[in-house]
C-alpha cells in the first residue's frame, strides 16, 4: 500500500467517525465540516514543519489527520480525546501496513497533543512536537478572526471591548513564543501578527467613529 492510499483510508476512517458522532452526539461544538477542514490544515501546516525541521513526514501526517479523531467523543475528561484517538488509531495504522514503530511513534502523538501526556510509555519526538505545533497555528489561523467577531457583529463597541483584551492576550503569546519548533514558532508568529494587526484596524476605526472636532 502506497504513501497516498494509506492517507486515503485513513481520511475516510476519520471523516466517517466525525461525522456518524456529530450525528449521535448533535451539539453546537460537532461540526464535522470545520473539524475536517482543521485536520486537513493541520496537516499541511504539520507537512511544512517537518520538512523543514528534517522529521519522518508521514509519521507526521498520518498523526496530524487522525489527530481528533476522537474529538467528539462523550469522554469525562476533554482532554482525554488525544489518548483516546490514539486507542482508536492503532489497529486501523496496524492495518495499514505502518511496522510497530511507526505505529507506536503515530499514536504518541496522537495521544500527547493536547496536555503533553500519554498513557503508554514512549520516548518524547519531534514529531509529536510538531503535530501539537501545527494544531495551534490552525488555532490562531485567519477563520479564527471571523469567529471572534461574528458573534458581536451587531455591537461594534461589546466587540472592541473584546478584541482590546484579546489583543493583549495575542502580544503575550507573541512575547513567550511558546511553540517546540524554530519553523513552528514562525508559522504561529504570522498567524498571531495577522490577528493582532487586524484587530488593531478595527479599534482604530471604532475609536474614529465620533464626531470630529471643530
Amino acid at each position: 500500500m502506497n504513501q497516498a492510499e494509506r492517507y486515503a483510508k485513513i481520511a475516510s476512517f476519520v471523516q466517517g467517525r466525525l461525522e456518524n458522532l456529530a450525528a449521535e452526539y448533535p451539539s453546537e461544538w460537532h461540526d464535522p465540516v470545520y473539524r475536517w477542514e482543521h485536520t486537513l490544515r493541520v496537516a499541511q501546516y504539520g507537512q511544512q514543519i517537518a520538512n523543514s525541521e528534517g522529521a519522518a513526514v508521514e509519521i507526521v501526517t498520518a498523526a496530524c489527520l487522525l489527530h481528533d479523531v476522537a474529538h467528539f467523543d462523550p469522554l469525562e475528561n476533554y482532554k482525554d480525546h488525544g489518548r483516546e484517538g490514539a486507542r482508536l488509531s492503532r489497529p486501523l495504522l496496524a492495518a495499514l501496513d505502518y511496522n510497530d514503530e511507526q505505529v507506536e511513534a503515530i499514536c504518541y502523538a496522537i495521544a500527547v497533543h493536547v496536555d503533553d501526556k500519554a498513557d503508554f510509555e514512549h520516548p518524547h519526538t519531534l514529531e509529536a512536537d510538531i503535530l501539537s505545533d501545527a494544531d495551534n497555528i490552525d488555532r490562531f489561523g485567519a477563520f479564527r478572526i471571523l469567529q471572534w467577531c461574528a458573534p458581536l457583529m451587531d455591537d461594534f463597541g461589546a466587540l472592541v471591548r473584546n478584541l482590546r483584551e484579546r489583543v493583549t492576550h495575542l502580544e503575550g503569546y507573541l512575547a513567550q513564543s511558546p511553540l517546540a519548533t524554530p519553523a513552528g514558532q514562525e508559522l504561529f508568529a504570522r498567524q498571531l501578527q495577522r490577528q493582532v494587526t487586524f484587530f488593531n484596524a478595527l479599534i482604530d476605526e471604532y475609536d474614529l467613529s465620533r464626531m470630529p472636532g471643530g
